[in-house]
């Protein structure tokens, strides 16, 4: 086991953790400013997302501590390419939601 690859791993998983909670802060934020709609439609669709980039993580913490063979891990390299891409998606996602937030907050001036 790496320390490198360990780290890794755990600096994606609290990137991931972070990116996730600016999303659900700011559907919650714009949710909020429009009169009717709530989040608690919403929390499970926040909840999904969470798992679907959780699932990945976990697959390649468990592999990363567990697996001992010397050879090249593809599935934990595509597991961890696939949440750096997820991740992205969300940030994306996030800068959207804040900036819709942000505009619709200002045009109520």
């Amino acid at each position: 086991m790496q320390l490198n690859d360990m780290l890794k791993i755990l600096i994606t998983c609290l990137l991931f953790i972070l990116i996730w909670w600016l999303l659900t802060q700011g559907i919650r934020k714009l949710s909020s400013t429009r009169a009717g709609s709530g989040f608690r439609r919403g929390g499970g669709w926040s909840i999904g997302l969470f798992v679907v980039g959780a699932v990945p993580l976990g697959f390649s913490l468990y592999t990363e501590i567990f697996d001992k063979s010397l050879d090249a891990n593809i599935g934990l390299g595509l597991a961890m390419f696939f949440v750096w891409a997820y991740c992205v998606i969300l940030l994306c996602a996030a800068l959207v939601v804040w900036g819709r937030y942000v505009y619709t907050r200002d045009m109520k001036k």
